[in-house]
């Protein structure tokens, strides 16, 4: 499934790292982080919304509500607590969740019975590819919800051989190497009216991407009157942040973009200079703001482990790194094919000063998710902020 290749895109190629980490600890910080099974079961539903998904960006609402965007979805109702393999798969939707916090709602193309993919590329003339998108992170302005996403197409040059012969493949092995087969063509940015979310409008963000493949919109921040947006540009063994921004009350949000050099801003994506950090940071990450401080929350790439830095701008320096967390499923996983990726954290949702963060569980091998559900739905963890931020 998609999952996989979006922890671990490497400079345009989509590769397989794994790295077996053995279960430790997860109270290395100075107050227990702790699972928030709450929510998860709140999130996600046995019938009648989201059974399982990866992405989880989050967005809070103008009404006090939360909405959640995700990749590669199903919808529909568990079987003894796996995926019907009939089920279709949708390559994006979105959760709602109301601001008490009472359930959740699937917000999809379609009806539940007949479930369809939300978010859809335009149609281009005379082209046959398949395209889709995968949704990255968002924002809100007014009554408009806007959405970064990376638009996708199907290449069937980026399939990995299989060792099987076409007569031993059945059709869980096709969907796979199927799903492995593409490459990301540019960004898009896409409109909806709240509170009903209906699509207003699609623009390609102007930059060159296939010249400058930095992955933009993958995480956003709001602050002091601008939009800023964030990227990751994958390098050979290491990916770092770049970061752009445009004024939130811009028309056109989509273009004229100042770039991060360094030093300062300028129009010019050719001296986009990354934000230093110590790790390679994962595909999905956060900047946001908290008190006086902005935090930085990841995943370390290849690897399992949650880390949290501080600083005291937008674009960094991000100092005072802390180990957070340690997701156990890898470690449980007695198959070696069970991994985790995508730290998400999501500030709305600070409770009793502790912040709520999501990361994303899969596997190698699509039977498992077919046969267990859990093997495709994020966790959600609460970080206490005094971890993160010390006294």
């Amino acid at each position: 499934m998609k999952h996989v290749l979006m922890a671990i895109k490497t400079s345009g190629k989509f590769l397989i790292i794994f790295s077996v980490v053995f279960f430790a600890s997860c109270q290395r910080g100075e107050v227990t982080v702790q699972p928030d099974k709450e929510f998860s079961s709140m999130f996600y539903a046995d019938s009648g919304g989201i059974l399982c998904a990866d992405g989880i960006f989050s967005v809070p609402l103008p009404d006090g509500s939360s909405v959640f965007f995700v990749g590669d979805c199903f919808v529909g109702k568990l079987m003894n607590g796996g995926i019907d393999p009939k089920t279709p798969m949708l390559r994006n939707a979105f959760n709602l969740i109301d601001k008490n916090m009472d359930g959740a709602k699937a917000i999809i193309g379609g009806t539940l019975s007949e479930p369809q993919t939300l978010m859809v590329p335009p149609r281009l003339e005379n082209d046959s590819i398949y395209r889709w998108y995968w949704p990255g992170h968002g924002f809100t302005r007014g009554d408009t919800l806007f959405v970064f996403a990376l638009s996708l197409y199907n290449a069937p040059s980026a399939i990995k051989t299989s060792a099987k012969s076409e007569e031993e493949k059945d059709e869980m092995d096709k969907m796979a190497a199927e799903m492995f087969a593409f490459r990301i063509a540019e960004i898009d940015l896409l409109s909806y009216k709240l509170p009903g979310f209906v699509h207003l409008a699609t623009h390609k963000v102007e930059y060159d991407y296939r010249k400058y493949p930095i992955d933009f919109g993958n995480c956003v921040m709001i602050d002091n009157g601008y939009v800023y947006i964030y990227g990751t540009k994958n390098e050979p063994h290491f990916s770092r942040i770049h970061v752009a921004r445009v004024p939130l009350n811009s028309k056109v949000l989509y273009k004229n973009w100042e770039f991060f050099n360094g030093s300062g801003w300028d129009t010019s994506i050719t001296v986009s200079a990354p934000v230093e950090t110590d790790i390679s940071v994962s595909e999905q990450f956060s900047i946001f703001k908290y008190r006086n401080k902005y935090v930085l929350l990841t995943m370390e790439r290849a690897g399992t482990d949650i880390y949290t830095y501080t600083a005291d701008t937008p674009t960094g320096v991000f100092t005072n790194k802390k180990f957070q967390y340690r997701p156990p499923e890898p470690g449980q996983d007695t198959t070696g094919r069970i991994f985790v990726y995508n730290a998400l954290a999501h500030p709305q949702y600070i409770r009793n000063d502790k912040l709520l963060v999501s990361y994303c569980v899969n596997s190698f091998h699509v039977r498992d998710v077919y046969r267990n559900a859990e093997n495709y739905r994020a966790r959600f963890l609460r970080i206490p902020m005094k971890n993160i931020i010390g006294k």
